[in-house]
Parts: structure tokens; sequence; C-alpha cells
């Protein structure tokens, strides 16, 4: 126990994106394993309760598999560990669908902060209060209090954020900690695949604006950040690299990786006086996202077969330098490196476009489609080719007659 005494430990996690894709990959079952290491973390630290800072889900309307996800962390969460969940909606979450039966789920110990309304009353655990703010915009704050019309603008997020705050029931003398799901200023660009809130110099919320918690738990920006100099303000992060910005780079040489940003979850201690002591906590996966850049497409190939099953199952994006075409490229990258994609930067294109010879209102069809072939394959169609062609040219001439 840390000087001061122990008020409550909780585990901070945040943008696990249920059901996302990487590109036309699904990431079910990385998820899975994910979570379930999340749950075994849970297990061992006993922690006083968990916050999840939104984006539970990749989508408004989940699917069922994740939602068999969620179910599933839940119950051993909550209903086996015994472990209060304080749960918010992130702008990809839908708030009264994640909730549903949000009164029951309360009195098993999985608290929700659906709307604006919500935010003043703390969910108070071990003398600690614990207030949740969900994802919102002006727009929202506007009509939750039309009572007193506030008149924020539509990308006046630090005034929306302070209107908010402003609400909460606020106790003098015990331990605070605030839950949202927001940009805030200072913590780099928005991931990949989020709708932009910060959108030319406005949207962010300034770190002052929470000034007197304890601690700030973070959602939105997928990487663990500490923001301002002062306070702990805190992203947590997603638990999986969800686009290839955020991949590793490989050569596929057998060396290790290098760069990508690491994963995990903040392992937080409020104590009484006020003072906190956190941990970030990795969590991996047996896959990983990563960027092979440097080779052509046949050195790709040779490497990549000389891995053992389990190395070729990473979502992998391969820059490949060949700058002439490649037949077949993406069937054969993925007989070898099943979840791969494929980027050629630097195709050569002629310096003059080829055109039709001829008038093209008295050109054949048939003349025109030889002339195709010798310009992308630099020579005449043979003997058998003519000879197809010409068998379709007249059936088509039959058809038409009839």
């Amino acid at each position: 126990m840390a000087e001061g005494g122990q008020a409550l430990r909780f585990i901070h996690t945040a943008d696990w994106h249920l059901g996302k894709r990487l590109h036309d990959f699904s990431l079910h079952e990385v998820q899975k394993e994910l979570i379930e290491s999340f749950v075994r973390l849970v297990n061992e630290v006993e922690p006083d309760a968990v916050i999840v800072a939104g984006d539970v889900f990749d989508t408004h309307v989940p699917q069922l598999t994740a939602l068999e996800l969620w179910e599933n962390a839940v119950e051993a969460i909550v209903a086996e560990a015994g472990v209060p969940m304080l749960v918010i909606p992130g702008n990809h979450d839908h708030p009264d669908r994640m909730s549903a039966h949000h009164g029951i789920a309360k009195r098993a110990g999985l608290h929700f902060v659906r709307s604006l309304a919500d935010c003043p009353t703390p969910v108070t655990i071990d003398g600690v209060d614990i207030y949740g703010v969900p994802f919102h915009k002006p727009v929202h704050v506007n009509a939750a209090y039309r009572d007193e019309p506030p008149g924020i603008g539509d990308f006046d997020y630090r005034s929306a954020m302070a209107c908010v705050l402003a609400r909460l029931m606020r106790a003098e003398g015990r331990p605070a900690i605030l839950v949202a799901h927001a940009f805030v200023e200072g913590s780099g660009d928005e991931p990949d695949g989020e709708d932009a809130i910060m959108v030319g110099g406005a949207g962010g919320v300034p770190v002052s604006s929470f000034v007197g918690f304890d601690y700030v738990a973070l959602g939105h920006i997928h990487g663990p950040r500490r923001l301002g100099d002062e306070g702990e303000v805190h992203y947590s992060g997603s638990l999986f690299p969800y686009s290839f910005k955020e991949g590793v780079s490989s050569a596929l040489d057998g060396a290790a990786p290098q760069g990508g940003g690491v994963k995990g979850v903040n392992v937080v201690e409020v104590l009484s006086n006020g003072s906190v002591d956190r941990e970030f906590v990795p969590l991996g996966a047996s896959r990983r996202v990563q960027v092979i850049d440097g080779l052509t497409f046949d050195e790709l190939i040779k490497r990549a077969r000389t891995l053992d099953d389990r190395e070729r199952q990473h979502y992998t994006l391969a820059r490949i330098t060949d700058q002439g075409p490649v037949q077949n490229a993406i069937a054969k990258l993925r007989e070898v490196l099943p979840n791969a994609v494929l980027e050629q930067p630097n195709v050569s294109v002629a310096e003059s476009v080829a055109r039709l010879r001829g008038d093209h209102r008295t050109i054949s069809p048939e003349d025109a489609l030889k002339q195709l072939y010798a310009q992308v394959y630099g020579e005449d169609m043979s003997a058998l080719e003519l000879e197809i062609l010409e068998e379709i040219a007249g059936g088509r001439q039959e058809e038409a007659a009839a």
C-alpha cells in the first residue's frame, strides 16, 4: 500500500471496437484473444473497478459476434469476478443499444452513464466518486440544456465540455475520477477510421478543462498518452492496432519488427489523499499488424514461403518496389500471406497513351480488339485466338440478324 492509504484500484481501458475489420479481414479471433487476456489481468490484479472509456463497439449496430464478446467479458468481470464496471458510450457506440437493461445491469454492478442527463451523479466506489461523460457534440449539449440554452457553436467542444463539467455534483474532500470520450488538445492525430472531431483547428478540448480531478480516464485516441504537465490525464489506447499506420515495420528477414505503438491498459490506484499511482500494462496478441517495404514482389513471396504458419497469419500491408505489372498479384500473395493487402507505389506509366488507329465510327469491334491486344501484349493474336474471335463475332452477327 502506497503512503496515504489506498482508496481505489481500478483498470482504465477504452476503444475495444468489437466487430472491427481491418480492410476486408475480420478481427474477431484476435479480439477474442485480447478480451480473454484482459479478463485474466482483472483476475490477477483484483481491482475494485474496471472503467471502459467508450467505443466498446465499432458500429452503432454491432454484429452478434461482437455482442457475444462483450457479453462474455461482462459475465467474467462482473458476474464471476465480482468487479464493478463503469462504461460510457463513445462516438462509435449507440448509447441506448449498448446499455439495454441498464437498470438490472446497475444492480448487478454494471454501471452505464448513457447520456448527459446521467453525468451529474457519480458512481461512488470505496469512497471515490467516478463521473462519466459520454461522447457528445455541442449540438447535444444545446439540446440537453434547453431550459438554459448556452448557444454553443457547432465546433466549440471546449465550451460544450465546460458546460457539462459545471453541472457535476462534486463532493468536497473526496477523490474524484472523470471518465470521458473526447479529443483532447495535444493528443496527436485522430485514428484512421474515426469521424473527425478536430476540423480546421476546432474541436479539441483543452487539458485545462480537467483541473480538479485526481485522474481523468480518456477514450478516443488509440495510443496510450499522458497529457499536460500537471495532473493525471490519460488515454489508455486501444487493445489492438486498428490501422496499418499503427503497424510495425518488418522485412520478413527474421529480425525483430521495428516501431509500432505498444497496446495495453492502465492499472491505477487513487489514494485517499488524492495522489495517484499508475502502471501501464501491455497486452499482446498472437497476430500483429505489420508493414513490409523495400522488396520486389518475387522477393516478398520468396521470404514469406520461409515463414511458419503462425508467422504467415499476421495482418500485413506489403508495399512492393516493382514498377511494372504483376500478374495475379493478390491471389499469389494470399497463397502465402492470407491476411495481406498489396500496394505498388511506383508503377511506371508510359509516356504516351496508345490510341485507336482508324475512324472509330467505321472500325469493327474485332479490329479494335486486335489493336488492343497488340498494344497490351506487344504481339498479334495467335491463329487460335483469331479463330475464337471470329467464332464469337459470327455468333454475335447471327443474333443481331435474328
